[in-house]
């Protein structure tokens, strides 16, 4: 049941902000500002609780408008922030990220606290706690994530393989500590603490935004128009649109003393939901899409308001509305009682249902005429489902088998998967004269990650005119896309692999395999030194091989080296191993980070030869000016030659900026590959290994030592 909602107050800034770069703070301490980023470059403040006291320094403060003043950046903004950095000061600090800085600047002051330059870019900050560093500034980069004390020093750094879209701190596993939260362009959403990562989701998209929530949750949303919410592994739930969300936020709008997820949306609307269960409880739209929603006490009196903000620069502020609740004035009955009703509602339908069949069977004679004319199923129907690799037919999949257990036919099935199909959801609807009572279904798995199906199968006889709905939910192992070889064709070594140990019997490495892969029987251990394993990878005919000794050695074999992370990934978690060491060769992986590296060193060296000429240059340009001037008085027939030279030093100083742009993206991309294999190659530890291996590769790319980093990421030591 949805609530009217009035916004409390309306301003409009009369600027065009750009989604998604907009924040708030308290610059004095006191007075929120809404902080946003226009399409002109500028940073933009409003103040309606400012002093007429005129400020020297960037902050412009418009002659038009006395409430909003403006700091001109001149690059391309990429994120904003507000945060409390300095010691003993309850002012916030504004950081401003472009493509390659990262500013910190003390409004109140009008100073800047750290100018720094990011080489790997600024796509996200957060500012907070993480495990014992009371103040951190994270930022998200092209490929890493950085952190930095209150005066720019780079105090944390590790690596994620793709752009970071989102960063949050947030006490994922209730430890009363913060972990850091990253989302990056590979669909993944990582938990780190200070010794590594401790755990991944896995989405079918981009991960655009994250926020914090209460109780240990948090909310994202999705490239797609998707948003959801998480509670440690588990989704709450998830609702999809056709829009995307620009900003989402939590605040008790309704009143109900627990507070709701609050969206944005492209399109303008802005809705409100139960952070439980996804239920919408308030809507309202905009003129134009929303830049960004925040919070704050903008009315001065000791009250946070809730504050949308579009992309035309309209600003609607809402405070918390005391809805009509029963006579004791108990919301949650209010939500018990519509919660029922639906259910009674669902109940009486189904009766409904049964009633009708129950008017048929009572004039059946002859089962199988009467059955098939009516359109009712013997009662003893069942619908049978089983899942199974499938490596003989020419593009190899994993098979999903229906089946009834009589004459009834399967008429057509809606599946519903996330990341399988085009779309998520899959129907089949055979041809009449190919109706039978089994059905096979193929799956072409992406990416090894578990995946919940959830099957909705229409079954009846052809000429029945109503159907009945059986509804069935499979989760596919981790490993489903892997088909157990026989063992005459078993390989057990190679050049490439992982190999640790862990301390564990052989018997419940069974029971990890046969929950994580897909296996026509179970895999069992008798008797012997080892269990020796090998599979086939149905995406790319590839071999996977896995030796586990009796004294705890592990070997995995296979060339592809995220699969050889996931597998040690996927073992340290069900064995619960918090900490785990290896030795790992994967030529291909090695071959790349020597490639990069030598493309690194030869880019840093063409950007200080290109340094060096501006440098002459910018001499050559004092001189020529100089000499013109002195023309200009003495000499009027020699100006233009000065001038023309002038002209000349300009197009090559053009060129040369253009040269140092090329040279800056292939560095960005280059690191970006070389974080990459880093990143894959850290998932082969677990823990303090983990961690200890991320430093010893910075180590090594700041010394620029090829064979050091090879060797980290061979052993995990220096």
């Amino acid at each position: 049941m949805e609530q009217i909602v009035r916004p409390v107050f309306t301003l409009e800034l009369n600027y065009k902000i750009i989604p998604g770069l907009v924040t708030i703070g308290k610059y004095d301490g006191t007075h929120s500002c809404i902080t946003a980023a226009t399409s002109t470059d500028k940073v933009l403040i409003h103040s309606p609780h400012r002093k007429n006291s005129a400020i020297a320094g960037r902050v412009l403060w418009s002659e038009s408008n006395k409430e909003i003043a403006t700091l001109n950046i001149n690059q391309s903004i990429t994120c904003l922030t507000v945060g409390m950095l300095l010691p003993d000061e309850d002012k916030d600090i504004l950081l401003i990220g472009t493509s390659s800085h990262v500013l910190a600047y003390h409004v109140h002051d009008n100073k800047d606290v750290f100018y720094r330059e990011c080489t790997d870019g600024v796509k996200s900050i957060a500012v907070g706690t993480f495990k014992d560093i009371k103040t951190v500034i994270m930022i998200g980069g092209n490929s890493s994530v950085h952190g930095y004390d209150n005066q720019g020093n780079e105090i944390f750094w590790t690596a994620v393989g793709d752009i970071a879209t989102s960063v949050i701190f947030m006490d994922y596993n209730k430890d009363g500590l913060n972990e850091l939260v990253v989302s990056s362009e590979d669909f993944s959403i990582r938990i780190f603490d200070k010794t590594g990562m401790l755990s991944e989701h896995i989405e079918t998209e981009v991960v655009t935004n994250l926020v914090t929530l209460p109780d240990n949750r948090f909310a994202y949303s999705i490239s797609n128009g998707t948003i959801g919410v998480y509670e440690q592994e588990t989704r709450l739930w998830r609702v999809k649109s056709k829009h995307f969300a620009i900003s989402i936020h939590y605040y008790d709008l309704l009143g109900q003393g627990s507070p709701q997820l609050l969206t944005g949306w492209s399109n303008g609307k802005v809705d409100c939901r139960s952070i439980k269960t996804g239920e919408v409880l308030f809507k309202d739209a905009m003129a134009c899409g929303v830049s960004g929603i925040v919070e704050g006490d903008y009315r001065s009196i000791g009250k946070s308001d809730l504050i949308c903000i579009s992309s035309e620069g309209e600003v609607r502020g809402y405070t918390t509305t005391k809805t009509l609740t029963s006579s004791d004035g108990n919301g949650a009955d209010q939500n018990t009682i519509r919660e029922l009703l639906a259910h009674k509602q669902a109940l009486l339908m189904e009766l409904k249902h049964y009633d009708t069949n129950t008017k048929y069977n009572e004039n059946i004679f002859y089962e199988t005429e009467s059955y098939e004319n009516s359109g009712v199923i013997p009662a003893s129907t069942r619908l049978e489902i089983a899942i199974n690799t499938n490596d003989t037919d020419p593009k190899p999949h994993v098979e999903l088998s229906l089946s009834t257990n009589n004459s009834t036919i399967i008429k057509a099935t809606v599946i519903f998967a996330e990341g399988i199909f085009n779309g998520e959801t899959h129907v089949i609807h055979p041809p009449i004269s190919k109706l039978k009572s089994i059905l096979l279904v193929p799956l072409f798995l992406p990416k090894d990650s578990p995946v919940d199906i959830h099957v909705k199968v229409l079954v009846g006889y052809p000429n029945s005119s109503q159907f009945h709905v059986y509804e069935i939910t499979k989760q596919l192992p981790k490993f489903s896309m892997y088909c157990l070889k026989e063992k005459g064709s078993r390989k057990l070594t190679g050049d490439n692999y992982v190999q640790f140990k862990v301390n564990e019997r052989l018997q419940r490495i069974c029971l990890w395999i046969n929950q994580f892969f897909l296996l026509t029987e179970d895999v069992e251990f008798d008797t012997g030194t080892n269990l020796s394993l090998s599979f086939k990878c149905l995406r790319d005919n590839t071999d996977l091989n896995m030796v586990f000794d009796m004294n705890g050695k592990t070997s995995i074999y296979t060339s592809n080296i995220s699969l050889a992370a996931d597998l040690v990934q996927s073992i340290a978690a069900y064995l619960n191993i918090n900490s785990l060491e290896s030795k790992s060769s994967f030529s291909q992986e090695e071959e790349k980070i020597k490639e990069h590296m030598s493309k690194l060193s030869e880019i840093q060296d063409t950007r200080l030869r290109l340094e060096t000429d501006i440098a002459d240059r910018m001499s050559q340009i004092r001189s020529l000016i100089i000499q013109a001037e002195d023309s200009r008085i003495n000499d009027l027939d020699s100006l233009p030659y000065h001038y023309d030279e002038l002209m000349v030093i300009n197009e090559e100083l053009i060129n040369g900026y253009n040269i140092r742009l090329q040279n800056y993206n292939e560095k960005v991309d280059t690191m970006k590959n070389i974080n990459t294999v880093i990143q894959k190659a850290s998932r082969l530890r677990v823990g303090p290994k983990s961690s200890n291996m991320v430093n010893f590769c910075r180590t090594c790319i700041n010394n620029n030592s090829v064979e050091g980093l090879i060797k980290v990421i061979r052993t995990g030591e220096m």
